[in-house]
């Protein structure tokens, strides 16, 4: 059996790590890089010029209108929803009440886009 004997006055030299080019370049590119695009982040954040509006849009406003016996959406349209076309504005009637299809009862108030104008 083989015996190693350890000299414990004896110190060990600290490890040496070299890095060649490619490595400093990592070394320093990377959190260069990463910092970049931060600022970068940080800068078109705060200097934006897209602001929520302090108002509500204008130019497309609704009225109401409750269904009596007769009233289709075609004609509700061709009645109230001036500066549309009409079959736009059956559409257009149609997804602001979300409506499944063309069928309204009597007695149902439905919002109508109207062009403010």
């Amino acid at each position: 059996m083989a015996t190693v004997a350890l000299d414990s006055d004896q110190t060990q030299a600290p490890l040496k790590i070299r890095i060649n080019r490619r490595g400093w370049a990592v070394l320093v590119g990377m959190p260069v890089f990463a910092l970049t695009i931060a600022a970068a982040f940080f800068f078109s954040m705060f200097a934006s010029d897209a602001h929520a509006a302090a108002e509500d849009p204008t130019g497309v406003g609704t009225i109401d209108v409750t269904v009596i016996p007769g009233d289709t959406l075609w004609s509700l349209a061709r009645d109230y929803a001036t500066g549309y076309d009409v079959t736009s504005a059956v559409g257009h009637i149609a997804e602001l009440n979300a409506l499944d299809g063309s069928e309204i009862q009597v007695g149902d108030t439905l919002s109508i886009p109207v062009i403010a104008g």
